[in-house]
């Protein structure tokens, strides 16, 4: 896995910071307790296994991309294979879903999916 790329303001390596890391203050920080979801076609079982992966994945991992590649390895490992995972805040999308889960914490979404 690649670093995070890294910004410098003003010329100051003290001041450079993370790109798209999320730094919420602690009263604003994403719980596993504030997951909702949305929508979804899978078992009970299934919906509860994919929110507890999110909370592992908000605790373990910083920016989108690493979000998704947990989730994705996550669902494949217990599912079986071939799903794939969307984090953010803004994107549109129209799959043919097999399976789907699609949830949200704060602003953030999440739809991991698995196509025919």
């Amino acid at each position: 896995m690649s670093a995070p790329v890294l910004f410098t303001l003003g010329g100051s390596m003290d001041s450079r910071r993370e790109s798209r890391r999320w730094k919420d203050p602690p009263d604003k920080a994403l719980r596993a307790k504030d997951i909702l979801i949305r929508a979804s076609s899978l078992t009970e079982d299934k919906n509860l296994q994919a929110v507890q992966f999110l909370g592992l994945a908000l605790e373990t991992c910083g920016i989108e991309n690493e979000i998704a590649t947990f989730l994705k390895k996550k669902c494949d490992q217990t599912f079986g294979m071939s799903w794939q995972c969307i984090v953010g805040r803004n994107f549109g999308s129209h799959l043919d879903c097999v399976e789907y889960i699609h949830l949200t914490i704060s602003k953030i979404s999440v739809l991991i999916f698995r196509c025919k």
